[in-house]
């Protein structure tokens, strides 16, 4: 989208709100259950495959996060769809 000539691309634009949406909900759901068993919070637990491990408490947590974010996601798309059916 920096780069090159600007084009309208609606469908770019809603991928980009879907994923931001995303990463938001990740975001608080990281901060509220990992930020309270780790002293210093990071974009690793976001980006890195590696944190996501059942051998310690805190992959735990951060893949509860990862669970919590998806059904939220889940939720934003059922509101989401019942108000286009409605309308």
């Amino acid at each position: 989208m920096f780069y090159g000539a600007m084009v309208w691309d609606p469908w770019l634009i809603v991928a980009q709100i879907v994923c931001l949406q995303y990463y938001l909900t990740l975001g608080v759901f990281l901060s509220f259950v990992v930020g309270t068993h780790v002293s210093r919070m990071s974009l690793v637990y976001f980006f890195d495959f590696a944190t996501l491990t059942s051998s310690t408490f805190v992959g735990w947590c951060v893949i509860a996060s990862f669970l919590f974010s998806a059904v939220a996601g889940a939720g934003y798309m059922i509101h989401l769809i019942e108000r286009a059916r409605s309308a």
